[in-house]
């Protein structure tokens, strides 16, 4: 099954300082539903994300070219976010079903499932293994204006209390080496705007990226723990995509577009950045090849 757009666009992009730098689009699919929260497998052949183009979310996967789309859930629930083990073999994900939430697992050859029973029953969001495939980084969710960050074992048992305060602390990602996370978080802003920060999980030492008086989210680490790619919102706009220094330093604008584009995950392997971009009416996938002024 083909979902490649056969559109390709440049996309004139913008820094900070007015900078004008390039990348390239290619939509991967391409229908009528919504397509999003995509990511590669760590040998960035295939890629996992979650569709509603049959009624209600679910999992899917898909070659790195857009082609070959496969349903991976058959369950009667809601499955969303679902992100890689890094031996490519398991999808982890959020089901749902009358209103009760929990954390899964599928093995994508067999398309078996089974539950991770968290440390306590409460709301998991954005769920992530580590590196080693040995931890997961989720936030959990106590109410809308109170979230923090936790360090499960693969099995739902609690590690570590990464972050502990009274404010929203979401979208945990791994560095490549496994030794620290960035998320976003309102602790410093009132709870006012989302701003990223970056924490070493051994020593607590973190660190403030942005600070800008809108909202930063969805950080996402590339593939060489040296830059951190993330979503702006604009003024009177939707929000954009930037890529940063992992100091917070050299902050560029590479998307343009007036219906927005979010959920950033980058390439393990190549200079290339996955995207949900709302293009003519919906969410699709589409990934940003980089050009050199953006590396």
């Amino acid at each position: 099954m083909k979902a490649v757009s056969t559109c390709v666009s440049i996309l004139i992009c913008f820094t900070l300082m007015g900078q004008n730098d390039k990348s390239i689009e290619t939509c991967l699919t391409e229908n009528e539903f919504d397509d999003r929260y995509a990511s590669y497998s760590s040998n960035g052949q295939r890629i996992v994300f979650e569709s509603n183009r049959d009624g209600d979310w679910q999992i899917f996967l898909m070659d790195s070219n857009g082609e070959n789309v496969e349903k991976l859930t058959i369950n009667h629930r809601i499955n969303r976010r679902p992100t890689w083990h890094p031996n490519g073999k398991i999808v982890l994900f959020e089901s749902s079903k009358d209103g009760a939430k929990e954390l899964r697992i599928i093995k994508v050859k067999s398309k078996k499932e089974r539950i991770i029973k968290p440390f306590i029953n409460k709301e998991f969001l954005f769920a992530a293994f580590s590196p080693n495939g040995k931890k997961i980084a989720v936030s959990l969710k106590e109410s809308d204006d109170k979230s923090n960050i936790v360090i499960l074992d693969k099995k739902g048992k609690l590690e570590k209390k990464v972050t502990k305060n009274n404010n929203r602390n979401y979208y945990p990602k791994w560095s490549k080496d496994g030794k620290e996370l960035v998320y976003f978080s309102r602790k410093d802003t009132e709870n006012k705007d989302d701003e990223i920060y970056r924490i070493n999980i051994k020593t607590d030492k973190e660190i403030r990226l942005t600070n800008w008086p809108k909202n930063n989210f969805c950080p996402s680490w590339s593939a060489d723990d040296t830059k951190i790619v993330y979503v702006t919102s604009m003024d009177e706009s939707r929000p954009e995509i930037y890529i940063m220094n992992i100091d917070g330093n050299n902050k560029k604008r590479i998307t343009h577009n007036e219906d927005g584009d979010t959920l950033p995950n980058w390439h393990p392997l190549e200079n290339k950045i996955l995207i949900t971009g709302y293009r003519n009416g919906n969410y699709e996938i589409c990934e940003l090849k980089l050009t050199e002024n953006n590396n």
